[in-house]
């Protein structure tokens, strides 16, 4: 029953706000993906950090950063991650904004059940398809392309080979969606 009254009233202030034009005066967004509150209908990977930063430089170019943070103390891991960016814009029709950049991201992970080490570094390529819903809201989703490279030290270990990297590549972020905030 809930669910369904969160429905209604989501729908019910798009609505409302559906014909007002966004104001592309504020500098500063922050989001927060969606998948922290519901995790079963929007799903998430790696690549995708809980909060982000926008800051618009001028009418074309926006700096961006965002970080993770995740401690669970069940599986014993203590997960950190950074990036930073950058983003152009490409066009913007009435409510849509559609942008381009790329991200460098860096991400430390502790596995004390195990006692193993992990440290990625990478960069993401992506394009930016945001909504705005009003002068203040929006919604936004930034599929991109990865490369990260992947460093794993096992301190349970006495051996001199106790590392192990590897590097990836792939899609990420699809289905990852922001809800943002415009001041």
């Amino acid at each position: 029953m809930s669910i369904r009254f969160t429905i209604f009233i989501y729908f019910f202030v798009l609505i409302c706000y559906s014909q007002e034009k966004p104001n592309n005066l504020f500098k500063h967004q922050v989001g927060i993906g969606i998948s922290k509150f519901v995790n079963s209908a929007f799903p998430s990977d790696k690549n995708a950090y809980s909060i982000n930063y926008r800051y618009k430089k001028d009418t074309k170019y926006s700096l961006r950063a965002a970080a993770n943070y995740d401690k669970d103390d069940s599986n014993g891991f203590v997960d950190f991650g950074l990036k930073l960016g950058i983003d152009k814009k490409i066009k913007t029709v009435e409510n849509w904004n559609f942008y381009y950049g790329i991200d460098l991201l860096g991400n430390y992970t502790f596995f004390e059940n195990i006692d193993k080490d992990q440290y990625v570094f990478g960069a993401i390529s992506f394009l930016g398809i945001q909504y705005n819903f009003s002068k203040s809201f929006s919604l936004s989703i930034e599929p991109g392309l990865y490369l990260r490279h992947n460093i794993v030290i096992d301190n349970s270990t006495f051996t001199n080979d106790n590392k192990n990297s590897w590097t990836e590549s792939g899609l990420g972020q699809l289905g990852y969606i922001n809800l943002n905030f415009h001041f």
